[in-house]
């Protein structure tokens, strides 16, 4: 046997047989405690992790099977194994008592120690080898969910534009895809932005490409802090483009919307030297509101993005709805 602990309870109510029991298991590495009766029995169980039972049959108060009976009960107590103790009755139907309250053995008094020896060897080896199952399969399960933390972590960081902190062009057409087929469903609006910065290769080439990131940073978290219900998603297409998803939202809301972010971003006051337009970074933003339906779904960001240009090309820091 190895060094694993193995707790083995005896039940008997005759102290010379504890003593005849316990020393014939002496020896075995084994952890034996003994009771006298089916309560202190019962308590010891419910204390203390035991293994394997002993169990006398015959006992004043409470006998073995009703012991057996109570254990079974207990979802702490119902899986331990039984090897029941007696000098009575070896009848089928007797036997059949025991092993229907889950006991694994019988051993008949006067108990041979080679018997005792070998079953409760047996029930050790069994219970070694589930408590390995056991770890490995802790050791398994714990692997398992720090697995799935580790894959919920990756899925989140392939959707998310690493510079900025909001989507990506990933993320936003599976988002996209999703709010569109659920906006079908409920027969309402959707609309949709496209933002592009102003003067941006200006303001690269003027304060170097450190300084354009950080206007990146500060133009995106604007345009995710303007937006304020959980299904407006704003995503970065690549460069100085973003692109914002208003499901459920009509041109009237949308136009609103599309305004906050463009003042909210000039008053950030980044300043932009070199330029006539403004002396800040600003956005221009082109808007586009449809019902929808299966046939228009990609018509919506590139009439977005036609207007887009309409409104750079009109003197930029503007808004503009395509018709």
């Amino acid at each position: 046997m190895n060094n694993r602990s193995t707790n083995i309870l005896i039940v008997d109510d005759t102290k010379a047989n504890l003593i005849s029991l316990e020393a014939i298991l002496e020896g075995e590495n084994l952890n034996i405690l003994t009771v006298s009766n089916g309560n202190d029995a019962l308590k010891m169980l419910l204390k203390i992790k035991i293994d394997i039972i002993l169990l006398d049959v015959q006992m004043p108060g409470m006998n073995g099977f009703e012991v057996a009976e109570l254990m079974r009960s207990n979802h702490k107590t119902k899986d331990i194994p039984i090897i029941f103790i007696t000098a009575i009755n070896k009848e089928e139907e007797y036997i059949f008592k025991g092993y229907e309250l889950g006991a694994v053995d019988y051993l008949y008094k006067p108990i041979s120690n080679e018997i005792l020896k070998s079953k409760v060897k047996v029930l050790v080896k069994l219970n070694e080898q589930t408590k390995i199952i056991e770890e490995k399969t802790r050791a398994l399960e714990e692997k398992i969910i720090q697995l799935e933390l580790i894959e919920k972590k990756l899925n989140h960081l392939i959707r998310i534009d690493e510079l900025t902190g909001v989507f990506n062009r990933r993320a936003f057409e599976e988002i996209f895809k999703l709010e569109w087929a659920r906006t079908i469903r409920s027969k309402g609006s959707f609309s949709a932005l496209m933002i592009d910065i102003d003067n941006f290769k200006n303001f690269n080439d003027t304060y170097g490409h450190l300084e354009g990131d950080e206007c990146l940073k500060d133009v995106a978290q604007k345009i995710n802090n303007t937006l304020r219900r959980i299904t407006d998603q704003v995503a970065r297409l690549g460069g100085e483009e973003f692109v914002v998803l208003l499901p459920e939202t009509d041109l009237e809301g949308e136009k609103l919307i599309a305004e906050e972010i463009r003042k909210n971003i000039e008053d950030l006051q980044i300043v932009n030297e070199g330029v006539d337009t403004s002396k800040f970074i600003t956005v221009s933003i082109g808007l586009s509101s449809v019902i929808p339906t299966r046939f228009i779904e990609k018509k919506i960001i590139d009439h977005a993005d036609k207007v887009l240009y309409i409104a750079k090309n009109k003197g930029k820091n503007m808004t503009y709805v395509y018709r």
